[in-house]
């Protein structure tokens, strides 16, 4: 897949968004003064991702409790926010390891926990169904596509997973895909991966080869696929606005990025390292970064 085809996949990205090297001289550039609308730190704890739901009005986040992202006690749990940035509830959903990424199907609440993945009735308040992944490594990021499959990634295995008719199941595993962490689906065409990269250290987390951004197809041989080197790094979350610019954020060095529909990336902010799986609340043009090492969720508004 050339570089062509991926900065297609940002318009058709930019148009999902209102319904449901300039490396070099950008990563020089000054970030920008975030415009915030409001932080959280109360009832949180080392959040690794947030995700706002219009249906429930509720920003959901996922707390790494321990600071521990590969934690086995079930310490981990979610909170709920409103869209004003008050605390609902702090223990919302509780007995989880070190719950990450997370997707909404209906009124179900899909998350990433490690080796396992649950699936929340949010109206129940309750996780009703586990999904043990056999041979799971360190489950990161999950997404959706319109038919209500869920995916999931698998950084440390270089696996993305699929729920598909309530099995799960190995969607692509190859070492080509280089740490895939963050997921973001159009819903229909593509999903788009942001990569950690490959060779990490396992006590600094940094890698020898970070990683890029790569659209892997929906619809033909998910198995071709060219990673887009205009964005190099440890690249965790990522999503787009209502303009069709693709947000992504650099968990080590902290680094927010924006994407533009022609593939220009520049750096945008700087939370600090622990700047993780952040998502974009399209009803409310707000970003909601969580920082996990902070303990805080930033919430800024788009222009």
């Amino acid at each position: 897949m050339k570089r062509i085809i991926l900065t297609s996949f940002l318009f058709l990205a930019g148009c999902a968004g209102n319904s449901m090297k300039e490396n070099k001289k950008s990563a020089e550039a000054l970030p920008a003064k975030p415009d915030i609308a409001f932080t959280v730190t109360e009832g949180i704890s080392h959040p690794e991702s947030a995700l706002y739901s219009d249906t429930h009005k509720t920003i959901f986040v996922s707390n790494v409790a321990s600071g521990n992202p590969m934690e086995t006690k079930r310490v981990g749990y979610i909170s709920k926010i409103s869209a004003d940035g008050a605390l609902i509830s702090s223990q919302w959903v509780k007995n989880l390891k070190a719950p990450k990424g997370m997707a909404i199907v209906g009124n179900h609440l899909y998350v990433s926990d490690v080796d396992e993945v649950v699936k929340i009735d949010i109206a129940k308040s309750r996780i009703i169904k586990t999904w043990k992944v056999a041979g799971a490594k360190f489950l990161n990021d999950v997404v959706a596509d319109k038919n209500g499959n869920v995916y999931i990634s698998d950084m440390n295995a270089n696996v993305i997973h699929i729920i598909k008719n309530n099995v799960i199941k190995d969607w692509i595993r190859s070492p080509a895909l280089r740490g895939p962490n963050g997921l973001y689906s159009d819903g229909a065409e593509h999903v788009i991966m942001a990569q950690w990269g490959s060779d990490v250290d396992s006590k600094t987390w940094m890698a020898k080869n970070p990683g890029h951004l790569a659209a892997l197809s929906l619809k033909t041989d998910n198995t071709k696929f060219v990673e887009e080197s205009n964005l190099t790094g440890h690249l965790d979350g990522i999503d787009v606005d209502n303009r069709g610019t693709l947000f992504v954020s650099d968990w080590i060095s902290g680094d927010v990025w924006a994407v533009q529909k022609n593939g220009k990336a520049e750096k945008r902010f700087n939370f600090g390292q622990g700047t993780a799986d952040l998502s974009v609340a399209r009803e409310l043009n707000l970003l909601l970064i969580p920082q996990m090492n902070q303990s805080k969720l930033i919430a800024i508004r788009l222009k």
